[in-house]
């Protein structure tokens, strides 16, 4: 099992419907930091439980919060890239994200000292185009396909494998045994593909819904990834006009004691950073 993080700032989650609005609530200077408090709430509960992880970091929050991402980093857990700033990857001209990509990992590696192998697209958009451009910079791995259903305007890769793969080059649900580029998946309910990995989903559905799905996957023998950010955790999430209740339902105490809750629930399983999966759980050296 792998618990993921990424980090962002609590704005990241709730625009573009209220970006103005939320621009000058901040009075126009991003980032701000608000999401110390909450990640540090996260990282507690995993020293308490001794659980290792990957944050998924953003390059604008670690150029301006370096502190932040040596004290995860310090603390025994892996970094990897969230992209230098959360946009949707699939619709940046190559050149540019690659330039951007390439910036955001230099940053990252000059922060920790160690060169992040791993990557997830903001909002999980994603593509076999963007996963060429990942490889080409030397990335090992991406974490951005939830092989569920279709969630218009969201995610959702139907067919692709619910375990860790090679993706085809022409096509991202598909394997291929020709490339050393791994897709690990977010978890979903097998057979009936809903999502389940954890954010929205874990806040909305409940804990239940969530430790439903992970059970489920266990007993197939399967990985599972799930993926929470500051925001889940943040009490203090402000209300702006425009955005839908359901965005913030149950930041804060109710996802905190969640994430305990599970791995209570699931205290035998290990608990290990995405790419101490691919090398240990699956065999796979890259």
């Amino acid at each position: 099992m792998s618990l993921t993080v990424d980090v962002e700032e609590i704005y990241h989650d709730l625009w573009p419907p209220g970006e103005e609005e939320i621009l000058k609530y901040y009075d126009y200077k991003l980032p701000k930091g608000t999401f110390f408090k909450p990640l540090r709430s996260i990282l507690k509960i995993f020293e308490d439980y001794h659980v290792s992880s990957t944050f998924f970091v953003l390059g604008e929050v670690a150029e301006a919060f370096p502190e932040i991402v040596e004290e995860i980093h310090d603390l025994g857990h892996e970094i990897a890239s969230h992209g230098y700033m959360h946009r949707d990857f699939t619709k940046i001209p190559f050149d540019e994200l690659e330039k951007m990509e390439k910036r955001n990992r230099s940053l990252l590696e000059k922060i920790t000292g160690e060169t992040p192998k791993g990557f997830r697209a903001p909002n999980f958009q994603i593509n076999t185009e963007v996963l060429d451009v990942l490889e080409r910079i030397g990335y090992l791995y991406d974490s951005s396909v939830a092989p569920s259903i279709k969630i218009p305007g969201w995610f959702g890769y139907y067919g692709a494998p619910l375990h860790p793969y090679r993706p085809s080059r022409q096509n991202l649900v598909k394997q291929s045994e020709h490339r050393d580029f791994f897709e690990v998946p977010v978890a979903v309910f097998p057979h009936i593909r809903l999502p389940a990995g954890g954010g929205w989903f874990l806040r909305n559905l409940g804990v239940d819904y969530v430790k439903t799905a992970v059970r489920l996957l266990l007993r197939k023998g399967l990985p599972v990834v799930l993926y929470f950010h500051p925001l889940d955790v943040d009490s203090n999430v402000p209300k702006f006009d425009g955005i839908p209740f359901h965005v913030t339902r149950r930041c804060g105490e109710y996802t905190l004691k969640a994430i305990e809750h599970i791995l209570k629930t699931f205290s035998d399983c290990k608990r290990v950073p995405v790419m101490s999966m691919l090398e240990e759980a699956y065999g796979i050296n890259i």
